[in-house]
């Protein structure tokens, strides 16, 4: 369920206040939908999301805490405090800020994923077989009343069609650790130089196929050039490209990133212009792509 934005601002200053922090220093760390994320004083970053997230919230957590024993570098939770912990009906995480972070390179993300797709299943937590549809059917709910009857069938159409092809392909494909959302905000380099994954809401077992198509993708939108991209491919050390379920693999990951953009049509009816491209791309699966990054 999406954050409300006044509600959100409402408990990241009841946070700031049981923090002892000044609550005028808070900043938005981009858009409020699942979660609100805020800069606060003290190099701490607060992640607030409905009290419906309660589980997921402590699985974020548990699996940050398990990635530093295993040295992968992620981001890591606050343990001077208990968490996660609710607030006027919302669950609240706390994060170490990474200072002065700036966009790691698609290099620095594949050996980050080959890394974490090399580590053990942990023991001392459970983490969640990946489900690809996860929220898909909330966020086309959430779009309704803007969508045409034409758009609404062929949304729902193409993704009873993409539920059969990602069972036919993805069967027999071995599991392991995977980020479940490694795109290009997800993973950053920190003053020392160091870079990080961030986000671990998505985090799961599954196979690498569904980390490893999202450069692809953004290879196919012009989000990364062609050098970028065989940058990523040269470090993990192979090409997603080149297996035959690519193509139902990139149109899944396509569809869920329309349909995100999609939910947040009521609160921003700006997006309008970039929702139509979208979704007129779904219908040519093999026209080239034009859609704008951010968004």
């Amino acid at each position: 369920m999406a954050v409300d934005r006044e509600a959100a601002y409402a408990v990241v200053r009841a946070v700031a206040a049981r923090l002892g922090l000044d609550d005028t220093g808070i900043e938005l760390l981009g858009p409020i939908a699942d979660n609100a994320v805020f800069r606060l004083p003290g190099r701490t970053v607060a992640r607030i999301a409905t009290s419906a997230a309660g589980d997921r919230a402590l699985r974020e957590v548990r699996t940050g805490r398990w990635l530093a024993t295993q040295g992968l570098p992620a981001v890591e939770p606050l343990d001077s405090i208990q968490q996660p912990f609710g607030v006027d009906g919302h669950v609240v995480t706390l994060w170490h800020e990474i200072p002065e972070a700036s966009m790691a390179s698609t290099a620095e993300l594949a050996a980050l994923l080959r890394q974490l797709h090399s580590l053990p299943v942990p023991t001392n937590f459970d983490i969640p077989a990946l489900d690809p549809f996860v929220r898909l059917d909330e966020h086309l709910a959430a779009a309704e009343p803007e969508l045409n009857a034409s758009d609404r069938g062929f949304l729902t159409e193409r993704l009873e069609e993409l539920k059969a092809g990602f069972t036919r392909v993805t069967e027999g494909l071995p599991v392991c650790v995977i980020h479940g959302d490694a795109n290009r905000k997800n993973a950053v380099r920190g003053r020392g130089g160091r870079a990080v994954l961030l986000d671990l809401e998505r985090f799961s077992l599954g196979p690498r196929e569904w980390d490893l198509v999202v450069p692809a993708v953004y290879q196919r939108l012009g989000w990364y050039s062609d050098s970028e991209y065989n940058a990523f491919v040269e470090a993990y050390g192979w090409d997603i490209r080149t297996w035959p379920g690519f193509t139902t693999y990139a149109a899944l990951r396509e569809f869920r990133m329309t349909a995100w953009l999609l939910s947040r049509l009521t609160r921003e009816p700006r997006l309008r212009t970039e929702a139509t491209t979208r979704i007129a791309s779904l219908r040519t699966p093999d026209a080239p792509r034009s859609w704008t990054p951010g968004t």
